[in-house]
């Protein structure tokens, strides 16, 4: 089954929800027109080192997170890790982080990096209480929005 609607609709509506206190709508929606039309998409997913992973409640879509090798870094990233809102707190992200670790541990790596910007409080907080150490940070653009990614990671358990 095709779930490339129900994933965009989980990605937009997390955005939102996340990120509109601190990016302007134009330029989330210019990020999400650009990288996630249906074609940008199925390409994302066409590459072969990437993988994606959908949680569903009674046959709908309500998370949704890739990881990929960084080849140059020759580091796995979680890329993507996204629950609605009215489904975050009952565990679907800790699930879906464990699917993405299980496939980075298949590939023999000892550890997951990820981006959080940082004036996403609550995500970044999570992360910190799963024991992700922030170690770098770097400017992401999204439209014509700047703002930083910490960068971090966690050995897997």
């Amino acid at each position: 089954m095709d779930d490339t609607a129900a994933t965009q609709k989980v990605l937009l509506n997390t955005w939102i929800a996340s990120y509109a206190d601190f990016i302007p709508m134009k330029d989330i929606q210019w990020y999400f027109n650009n990288y996630y039309s249906d074609i940008n998409f199925a390409r994302l997913h066409d590459d072969p080192n990437i993988w994606s992973f959908v949680a569903e409640v009674k046959g709908h879509v309500v998370g949704y997170a890739r990881g990929k090798i960084n080849q140059e870094q020759n580091r796995f990233y979680l890329e993507s890790l996204y629950v609605l809102p009215e489904f975050q707190g009952k565990g679907i992200g800790m699930e879906l982080l464990k699917m993405v670790e299980l496939k980075a541990k298949e590939l023999q790596y000892l550890e997951i990096w990820l981006g959080v910007m940082v004036q996403n409080i609550p995500s970044l907080e999570w992360y910190k209480k799963l024991g992700f150490q922030f170690v770098e940070e770097s400017p992401f653009q999204m439209g014509k929005t700047t703002v930083n990614h910490l960068i971090g990671f966690r050995v897997i358990r």
